[in-house]
C-alpha cells in the first residue's frame, strides 16, 4: 500500500485546524495522553510510530496500521518510514505538534529499523516492554475502526494532546549590560554541567559560539542522535567560498574522551575533506590524556586537530577571534546560545536556565 504524500499533509493539515477548534475524540485524547506520559522517561520514538498509524488510518481505513514496512505478502502493509518521514515529522514543527523526539528520522532506529511489523512479541529492553504492549493495545483499537472518519477523530485527538507537549520558550535580545568573558564562561560551566540533556546543551553552547564567530548563516549543527552524512562533526562552519565545504567542524562531548575516540572523529574529519577539526571535551571527568599520537596521525593527512579541555580557553578564543569588540560578541553570544538551545529543542527548564545565568547581577557591568 502506498500513500500521496502531498494528500497526506493536506489531510493533516486540515485535521490540524479541526483539533484547534476542539472537534476531537475525547476517549482517543485520553488514551494519547496516558500513553504520552508512559514515554516520558522512555523512548519517545514510538509517539511518531502511533501518530503515523493514525495517519495511515485516517487515509485509508484498510491500512494495517501495524506495519513498519512494506510487505509483499500483506496487500494492507505500508512503510511507515515513507509516510512518517515523508508528512508527519517535516511538518511537525510548523503545524505545533511535538513527536517526542526531533530527528528528520525517527523512525530509522531500533525497534523500527529490525522489523516489517509491530507486535507485542518483537525484542525489546525489558523496560520498553510495557510501553509495547500499551502500543500494541492502542493499535488494536485503531486498527479495529471501521470507517477513515472515526480515524481521523482519533488523528486529531492525537494532534491535540501532543500540542500541549510543545515547549514554550521566551524570546530574548541581546542585554543591554556588558557580560565580561570570564562571566559569560562561568555561566556557561554552570549551565552545562547542571544537566546535560543528553548533550544538548554543550552543543548548543558551541553552535551559538560559532554563530558569533562566523555568523549563523554559515554554522551547521544536526539534532542529538540525528546525524547528518554530510557533516562529520556536531557543529560545522561552512566554506565563506564555498558553501559545498567545510571550514572547520567541531566534536563536542560531555564524556571523557578517548585517544581512540580522537582518532575516529579525526578520520571522519579526513573522510569529509576537512583541513580544521577540534574537539572540545567539557566533562568533568574527563581525564588528562595525552593526544599527541592522533594529533600527529591526522597532520600527517592533512588535518589539523586541536583539543580544548573545558570551557574557559575554547571561549576566550571565540570572543578573540570574532570581528566584533569583546562587549559587543559576548553580549551576542548570550542571545545566540539561546537561539541554539531553542533549535536543538532544549528543555523549556533548560532555556530559563540560560537566561537566569546569564541574567544574574554578576554577570553583568553596567554601561
Amino acid at each position: 500500500m502506498k500513500f500521496n504524500l502531498a494528500q497526506a499533509v493536506d489531510l493533516l493539515r486540515d485535521q490540524a485546524v479541526r483539533a484547534a477548534e476542539g472537534d476531537f475524540d475525547p476517549r482517543w485524547a485520553q488514551t494519547v495522553e496516558h500513553f504520552s506520559e508512559m514515554c516520558r522517561d522512555l523512548p519517545k520514538t514510538h509517539i511518531a510510530f502511533l501518530g503515523t498509524a493514525m495517519l495511515a488510518k485516517a487515509l485509508d481505513r484498510d491500512a494495517d496500521v501495524f506495519s513498519i514496512k512494506a510487505g509483499k505478502t500483506n496487500p494492507r502493509a505500508y512503510s511507515a518510514r515513507s509516510l512518517g518521514h515523508g508528512a508527519l515529522v517535516p511538518h511537525a514543527v510548523e503545524l505545533g505538534i511535538n513527536l517526542g523526539v526531533s530527528g528528520r528520522e525517527p523512525l530509522n532506529n531500533q525497534p523500527y529499523f529490525r522489523f516489517d511489523r509491530m507486535s507485542p512479541e518483537i525484542v525489546v529492553h525489558s523496560s520498553a516492554r510495557p510501553l509495547i504492549e500499551e502500543l500494541c493495545r492502542i493499535l488494536d483499537e485503531l486498527q479495529a475502526l471501521e470507517d477513515v472518519q472515526s480515524a481521523r477523530a482519533a488523528l486529531r485527538a492525537f494532534i491535540h494532546v501532543r500540542r500541549q507537549y510543545m515547549p514554550q520558550y521566551q524570546s530574548i535580545t541581546a542585554s543591554d549590560g556588558d557580560i565580561t568573558t570570564v562571566a559569560l564562561t562561568t555561566a556557561i560551566c554552570d549551565f552545562v554541567s547542571e544537566n546535560s540533556e543528553g548533550g544538548k546543551r554543550a552543543q548548543a553552547v558551541v553552535a551559538g559560539l560559532m554563530d558569533v564567530f562566523a555568523g549563523p548563516d554559515r554554522v551547521v549543527t544536526s539534532r542529538i542522535n540525528d546525524p547528518d552524512r554530510h557533516l562529520p562533526g556536531d557543529v560545522g562552519v561552512r566554506s565563506d567560498e564555498d558553501e559545498e565545504h567545510w571550514e572547520r567542524v567541531f566534536e563536542v562531548r560531555d564524556k571523557p574522551v578517548s585517544q581512540s575516540d580522537a582518532f575516529l572523529f579525526a578520520d571522519k574529519s579526513l573522510a569529509g575533506a576537512v583541513k580544521e577539526a577540534a574537539i572540545i571535551a567539557v566533562a568533568g571527568s574527563q581525564a588528562d590524556i595525552e593526544f599527541s599520537e592522533p594529533q600527529s596521525w591526522a597532520f600527517e593527512r592533512g588535518l589539523s586537530l586541536s583539543i580544548f579541555y573545558g570551557w574557559p580557553l575554547f571561549v576566550e578564543q571565540v570572543i578573540f577571534w570574532s570581528e566584533q569588540p569583546q562587549s559587543e560578541a559576548t553580549r551576542l553570544a548570550v542571545s545566540l546560545i539561546y537561539d541554539r538551545l531553542v533549535a536543538l529543542e532544549v528543555s523549556e527548564n533548560g532555556a530559563q536556565s540560560w537566561i537566569n545565568l546569564t541574567n544574574r547581577e554578576s554577570a553583568y557591568a553596567t554601561r
